[in-house]
């Protein structure tokens, strides 16, 4: 995924299709939307040790009760410390929390922040590989890791903005 500064990836001197202004996500809805993903892809894995542990304790020894409760209340959320640390404190969840404005042009979408010490971004169109509405928030879909978003408020997006969105994401893919 591009990570180059935009002067060196996308021209300046192209006018933007749209512009999203002065947009952040807050970091817990972040993590909320991002723990509700993995949830919902993993949440077998994460039910299947415990359930296992039940069904043990039931026909072989009720100590594994112990064991699946160890497994629901350190284990689990030792695995959601890892996703946070991992996908958390990733740039692109950084990007999302920030207070920034978003213009889309040909090229993709620039990313300046308000705070001046964080430098503006550019994701090209090929570096986005899909869009999820969900009630709050627009997530796009980045390259890389699984999980990497980067989450607008629904609220600032105007339905012109989601629609062109989805144009050229389907046009790249």
């Amino acid at each position: 995924m591009s990570d180059t500064p935009l002067s060196e990836s996308l021209s300046p001197t192209r006018p933007a299709l749209a512009t999203i202004e002065n947009n952040c996500v807050t970091a817990d809805r972040y993590m909320r939307h991002l723990c509700a993903m993995f949830a919902a892809d993993n949440w077998m894995w994460m039910v299947l040790p415990v359930a296992l542990c039940a069904v043990l304790a039931v026909w072989i020894d009720v100590r594994f009760i112990i064991v699946a409760g160890m497994v629901a209340f350190i284990v689990l959320p030792m695995i959601l410390a890892l996703l946070y640390f991992y996908y958390g404190l990733s740039p692109q969840a950084r990007w999302s929390i920030m207070e920034k404005s978003a213009a889309l042009d040909d090229e993709g979408i620039t990313l300046t922040f308000t705070d001046p010490r964080m430098k503006t971004h550019a994701i090209r169109w090929d570096d986005v590989r899909g869009i999820i509405e969900k009630d709050d928030v627009v997530m796009l879909m980045l390259g890389g890791r699984r999980y990497n978003c980067l989450m607008l408020p629904a609220s600032v997006v105007d339905p012109h903005v989601a629609q062109l969105l989805g144009q050229r994401i389907t046009q790249r893919h």
